[in-house]
């Protein structure tokens, strides 16, 4: 098994880079029989405060604590107490911000250990496998969009109010939150086949490209693709570009 990784990041048209990503050490043959291959990207809430400091507190706690992962421990124990301290540390600088509740980041984190797909995702970057020409989201938005889709299906509202709501991207959880109310994750392992790709990103990418745009990146070489992807977007010179941020894997078994 063998996994090879790329990244590409932008500022886009923002005034500061509010996304951050960091991998494991793949080359650390000890701890990858143990611990897998971790990929992370956070995007820092650009409507709250410190984006830029709440993306980054995310990824370098989650991934430290994940590294200090020790060999008797479970994959999706030491995951569940990556994320958790990675909110906990979000929590603690917000605090002495004096912003509790007003500071925040997504974040989105795949691991392949053992042939398998294990992730944790909070807030709206996503996590994409593109096998056999076809690319799927494996993780769901925690926005508000998804409630109110829920008082669609109920009955309470029309799916062209849901679809028309003002504040239907609004999220609804992200970490800097002292309780987290929703966590993304696989239920069980993903079992992954030989030339499958998965792509994390900040909204920045997969909001201004279509899924045929995406596969057609993902067809490179992992760094090839990640560049690529981010290269597409910036092409089409959209105003107010968002940050942007693309972490390739490509698993070979």
């Amino acid at each position: 098994m063998k996994v090879l990784p790329g990244n590409a990041s932008h500022i886009g048209s923002r005034f500061e880079q509010q996304d951050a990503f960091a991998l494991s050490d793949f080359a650390d043959a000890d701890f990858v029989s143990h611990g897998g291959y971790l990929a992370v990207v956070a995007d820092g809430i650009g409507g709250l405060l410190h984006g830029m400091d709440a993306a980054n507190t995310a990824v370098t706690h989650f991934v430290s604590q994940y590294m200090a992962k020790p060999r008797g421990q479970s994959v999706e124990d030491a995951l569940d107490a990556a994320l958790a301290t990675a909110n906990d540390a979000v929590c603690a600088a917000a605090k002495r911000f004096h912003c509790l509740g007003q500071m925040g980041t997504t974040l989105v984190a795949a691991l392949i250990w053992d042939k398998h797909l294990y992730w944790r995702a909070v807030g709206d970057s996503h996590l994409y496998l593109c096998r056999d020409d076809r690319l799927s989201q494996l993780n769901a938005d925690h926005n508000l969009a998804r409630s109110l889709q829920i008082l669609v299906n109920e009955g309470v509202m029309s799916q062209d109010e849901a679809d028309h709501h003002p504040e239907r991207q609004a999220l609804e959880c992200f970490l800097g939150l002292e309780e987290l109310p929703m966590v993304e994750r696989n239920r069980l392992p993903l079992v992954l086949q030989n030339n499958d790709k998965l792509l994390l990103c900040s909204d920045g990418v997969d909001g201004a490209l279509s899924a045929e745009e995406i596969m057609a990146a993902l067809s490179e070489a992992p760094m090839t693709a990640a560049q690529a992807l981010c290269d597409n977007v910036l092409q089409k010179q959209q105003p107010f570009q968002d940050n942007l941020t693309a972490v390739v894997l490509a698993y070979q078994a």
